[in-house]
């Protein structure tokens, strides 16, 4: 989607009052719920529209139920669903609600527009989870995770283009056809439908005939209903289309019948982002590892976890926004393991902010400013972004303490296959023993992914990229000395958070940074630590002034090498069957899978920030769930586009 790539022209609604008290939209000319009141609209119409007003309700005994609307405004139907979600108790165990909307309100808009004293504590939640307003999607989650609401901000038709998901219930919602023709088009129509599950309830105020004309073209059996608030009619309409649908209909969640076991290899950043993410969803998982935990370049001290700015708003930057927020989930049960406040990237050639960042996410600051936040003289300007500094090893170690993971190190997988009975994937080790099996596994062993994946070494090729790091104590690093915050230039210093001291049992009075790292070519042999340090001082050197020429005597060399791709984007989803036949011109997206094997690995340098990123989008994947992200950035992370793009 380009224009979720190129700017953030996505602007806060002013909220606004008719005569009569009732918010309304300048922009449209018209109200945003019925004036009998937005509280009971949301039950008689959408609520009830759609089998969720009275007991049973449609989700009832559900593991999961995915709830699709075309037009979230004050957001009075999410919160009444959530009310009646909290109420129930035949309630699904996860009920995800995805909204689209181009013009959203403010937070504080949210509140004072709250339709019922009764839903006042859920618009007090819901503002403070409001996100910075920009195109894409973004996730909040409510109750423990298990109630998710995925604000989709964009254009109706586009962001419906966008999602990935099988819809259970959808309000079709927005203001009148009269006043919004675009949101009711045949083509938001034919969206609607591409995303509905076979039998999935549909419920809406309008009864204009172009849009049940649009509904029954696309699929929809339409009835009328009694109105509400004076009208007469509403439509209600279930999803059944009486031919074959183009698009395989989308995946319900795992069957309930099968075993809900996993195995993950590679106790990395990877692999341990996989394992708690199946095991949040009540899988249990084995996890096998060559070596230990956080072993490679999931070994260092610690590391800068941040977006990436850019003029275009790439892909790159935007999987980074995304990948920080996911990652910042994590973090907020970290003890000791994060440092926030932001990060400094120097742009000594581009100092202007790019247009499409909005100031809270990234904002220009010169020298004298960094200079006052990270408390080091700084002799560059460039960019303030979000994010922070991770114990990496410590974060590691907390996404795989869970009781439903189990973790085997010193387990070399030398195989990996199907049964021969087709319904499990199992590792086998050197001589043939059976390590671990189980319906879904998940390979997240960085370089070694290439041997044990099917036609990997041709299709999705991985090379390594060498690396070396010092901790070193900050009193002997000069100009560095009372670092506060993440730098970055060409190479990056960082303060060690709490548990990363901790973990390496560095004196706790004492104050440590980790300076790095260099970025060695394939085939080289690698730097000496001399020539690493004269890398790494001279890639800070710019930014910071002259460091010591020595490596200092107490410093510690890291060194790994991380797995990167030739377009520097992980693989992350499932892995492509490369024996079924394909049609030609497939898209990524939709290459045949191999049932059950899923991979995660190619992240390079970004393992940090984009490892929870990739372990949500797998397990969505798994659960039938919607994907936390676009569809354009699926298909740039998906393990089929090499072979694609050939």
């Amino acid at each position: 989607m380009t224009a979720a790539g190129r700017g953030f022209d996505i602007s806060e609604e002013p909220l606004h009052r008719d005569p009569q008290g009732h918010p309304c939209s300048t922009r449209y000319g018209d109200i945003y719920a019925s004036r009998a009141g937005a509280f009971e609209q949301a039950h008689a119409v959408f609520l009830a529209g759609c089998g969720l007003a009275s007991a049973p309700r449609a989700w009832a005994g559900r593991g999961q139920f995915v709830i699709l609307e075309t037009g979230f405004g004050l957001g009075t139907n999410f919160m009444a669903t959530l009310q009646a979600w909290r109420h129930d108790p035949e309630r699904p165990q996860r009920l995800h609600y995805v909204a689209i909307e181009l013009h959203p309100l403010a937070a504080h808009s949210l509140i004072d527009a709250c339709a019922d004293p009764a839903l006042d504590g859920i618009a007090r939640e819901l503002a403070a989870a409001w996100p910075v307003p920009r195109r894409g999607l973004h996730t909040l989650h409510f109750d423990g995770g298990r109630v998710s609401l995925t604000l989709a901000l964009g254009d109706a038709a586009a962001m419906l283009a966008q999602l990935s998901l099988g819809a259970d219930a959808i309000f079709l919602d927005g203001f009148a056809p009269s006043r919004n023709p675009a949101m009711w088009s045949p083509e938001v129509m034919k969206g609607v439908a591409r995303l509905a599950r076979p039998g999935a309830r549909l419920g809406t105020y309008t009864v204009a005939r172009p849009v049940r004309d649009a509904l029954a073209a696309a699929g929809f059996e339409v009835e009328m209903a009694p109105g509400f608030g004076g009208k007469r009619e509403r439509l209600q309409a279930v999803f059944a289309p009486r031919w074959p649908t183009r698009r395989a209909p989308p995946r319900a969640a795992w069957a309930q019948s099968a075993p809900r076991h996993a195995v993950v290899l590679g106790a990395g950043l990877a692999g341990a982002a996989c394992a708690r993410a199946m095991a949040n969803r009540g899988w249990r998982v084995d996890v096998l590892d060559a070596r230990t935990v956080a072993a490679g370049a999931s070994g260092l001290p610690a590391g800068l976890a941040h977006q990436r700015p850019s003029l275009d708003d790439n892909h790159l930057s935007r999987l980074t926004r995304h990948g920080l927020q996911w990652l910042k989930r994590a973090l907020a049960t970290l003890e000791g393991g994060w440092i926030g406040g932001g990060v400094f990237v120097a742009a000594p050639r581009e100092p202007a902010r790019p247009r499409c960042w909005p100031a809270a996410m990234a904002r220009t600051a010169s020298a004298t400013e960094v200079t006052a936040q990270t408390g080091i003289p700084v002799q560059l300007g460039g960019h303030w972004t979000d994010g922070g500094v991770v114990a990496v090893a410590a974060l590691v170690r907390q996404w795989l303490d869970h009781p439903s993971i189990s973790l085997r190190s010193d387990a070399r997988v030398q195989t990996v296959r199907r049964t021969t009975d087709g319904s499990e994937w199992e590792a086998l080790g050197a001589d043939g023993h059976r390590l671990a099996h189980a319906p879904i596994m998940i390979v997240a062993t960085a370089l070694d992914a290439a041997r044990l994946l099917p036609r990997a070494a041709d299709c999705a090729p991985l090379r390594p990229q060498f690396g070396q790091g010092f901790l070193v104590p900050a009193s002997a690093m000069g100009p560095l000395e009372t670092l506060r915050h993440g730098i970055m230039d060409a190479c990056y210093a960082l303060p060690l958070p709490a548990a990363a001291c901790a973990a390496l049992e560095l004196a706790p009075t004492a104050r440590w940074l980790f300076v790095g790292a260099t970025y060695e070519g394939t085939g080289e042999a690698p730097m000496t630590p001399a020539m690493a340090w004269d890398y790494v001082r001279h890639g800070l050197g710019e930014l910071v002034g002259t460091l010591p020429v020595d490596i200092p005597s107490n410093a510690r060399l890291f060194s790994a090498v991380r797995a990167v791709t030739s377009d520097r984007l992980p693989l992350v989803g499932a892995w492509p069957d490369w024996n079924a036949s394909q049609r030609r011109g497939a898209r990524a997206l939709d290459l045949a899978p191999c049932e059950g094997l899923h991979v995660c690995t190619g992240l390079g340098s970004r393992g940090l920030v984009l490892a929870a990123l990739a372990a949500e989008i797998i397990a969505c994947a798994i659960e039938g769930e919607p994907a936390p992200l676009e569809r354009d950035l699926l298909s740039a992370l998906a393990p089929g586009r090499f072979t694609h793009r050939r």
